[in-house]
């Protein structure tokens, strides 16, 4: 089918300006999955049809949840002791200020209070550390939960939902196939003199003017089009994508 076309395609660009390709959506993806698990939602219904912004596909995220709410607990527990052991520091390092260049004091006092002072401040800094790692974790569950709840922006089109409830994915396995219908691609083999113009010829889709936008230039002729050159436009979307038009150049 492909061969068909492109042939197509090239006897088209030996009549006058005139050339025929398939309006494409725009762009298309195919999500895959960044974690494994098992798949407790999955949205088929939405199959050709608009995202409507909601989760499509959930994959089982119920101890990440638990774990993430124990790590809140102790983030917000820890931040409490924080509190504490900062005015315990501030305490401990007052009192050896306080002695540390009195004469009336032995160094055994002095070394005691010192001590303490900077057993304070480890403590402090321990916790402060301990809290800088609970909220890596805590920001690295978020982003697992996040990626186990598959939503897309409402612009696209769900083409293709893959996994169904009680199916397993690991990493890599496709879930989502998607496409942005807000405009078409098309992609044309001219020849060097419409080449030269194309930049600034107005182009017309089955006879009508429209507004277009180059997306690339290949200005190295086609291997498989001799003696044409790929352009690759994007037009406004029309009603029935994949359908073949023609594009003249005037």
């Amino acid at each position: 089918m492909k061969s068909i076309i492109l042939f197509t395609i090239f006897i088209s660009s030996l009549y006058a300006h005139e050339y025929y390709a398939k309006a494409n959506p725009y762009e298309k993806f195919l999500i895959k999955s960044d974690v494994s698990g098992k798949i407790i939602f999955s949205d088929e219904f939405r199959e050709g049809k608009n995202s409507d912004g909601k989760t499509i596909i959930k994959i089982d995220d119920y101890i990440d949840t638990i774990e993430l709410n124990t790590t809140k607990t102790e983030i917000s527990n820890l931040e409490q002791n924080i509190i504490i052991s900062k005015k315990l520091y501030n305490i401990d390092k007052k009192a050896y200020e306080k002695i540390k260049n009195l004469t009336t004091y032995s160094r055994t006092q002095k070394d005691i209070k010192l001590t303490k002072m900077l057993s304070s401040k480890i403590n402090l800094l321990n916790q402060k550390t301990t809290i800088a790692k609970l909220k890596l974790k805590l920001e690295s569950l978020k982003d697992k939960i996040n990626k186990k709840n598959i939503k897309v922006d409402e612009k696209y089109y769900i083409y293709k939902v893959y996994p169904k409830v009680g199916d397993f994915v690991n990493f890599g396995s496709p879930l989502l196939e998607i496409a942005d219908l807000s405009k078409a691609s098309l992609t044309i083999f001219v020849t060097l003199d419409d080449l030269k113009k194309i930049k600034t010829a107005p182009i017309k889709i089955n006879g009508k003017s429209i507004k277009y936008k180059i997306v690339k230039i290949l200005k190295v002729a086609d291997t498989q089009n001799i003696s044409t050159y790929k352009v690759e436009l994007s037009i406004p979307a029309p009603l029935v994508f994949s359908k073949l038009v023609k594009v003249e150049i005037k």
